[in-house]
């Protein structure tokens, strides 16, 4: 039976994160995953307590499935002897990159959920998946030699982080889909050269503050 409830979940989780891709929030619907499922409403919601519950561990799914995208990328680099920072932060970028593309609609329902939760006190599973993102990025700029602190790299890794997102949030939010893969890319190179540069001039928080009058 255990076995059974599993196999359900699962099946529960698969239609749910289709439902999504296809059309994101709004098409997340009980009942259509229940009649996709097989089973019904009142057992979609034993297994997951309301719809936001289906919708939360899907997500969880998808950010596990990031992290383990930019782990594959790291160990790609590794296999092939590869530890120049920018390279490694290139690989990061595209494997984020090639995630978002795969996941048009549950990526973005993803941020859209978020977005509407309450503001947290504690840091929940969600903060720990994420820092766990953070903590990939942050390990490539400990190999970089940066004079960095561990909290300015934690720092300077969300920097990176929200940077890189912002520019394939907006370039796939744009129209013109012939352009927008090599807008993507050629924004986020220039991205990571000027961030890699300013690092190595010494580029912290110090350089960042108002000028001395």
């Amino acid at each position: 039976m255990a076995l059974d409830k599993e196999e359900t979940g699962e099946r529960v989780l698969a239609i749910a994160e289709t439902l999504l891709n296809e059309g994101g929030m709004d098409n997340l619907k009980a009942r259509t995953i229940a009649e996709q499922a097989g089973i019904s409403v009142g057992s979609v919601y034993n297994l997951f307590s309301d719809l936001d519950g289906v919708h939360r561990a899907v997500n969880m799914r998808l950010l596990d499935r990031l992290g383990v995208a930019g782990a594959a990328a790291m160990a790609d680099l590794g296999r092939r002897g590869i530890t120049d920072v920018r390279q490694r932060l290139m690989a990061l970028a595209g494997a984020y990159v090639r995630f978002v593309e795969a996941h048009p609609g549950s990526w973005p329902a993803l941020l859209a959920f978020n977005r509407r939760r309450s503001v947290l006190t504690e840091p929940d599973v969600y903060e720990a998946r994420l820092d766990q993102l953070f903590e990939i990025i942050a390990s490539v700029l400990a190999d970089g030699g940066f004079d960095l602190d561990e909290d300015t790299r934690r720092i300077a890794a969300r920097t990176l982080w929200s940077s890189v997102h912002g520019i394939v949030t907006s370039g796939y939010a744009g129209r013109s889909v012939s352009r927008q893969a090599d807008e993507i890319d050629r924004q986020i190179e220039l991205l990571v050269a000027v961030f890699i540069r300013g690092l190595e001039r010494g580029g912290t928080f110090a350089h960042a503050g108002p000028t001395a009058s």
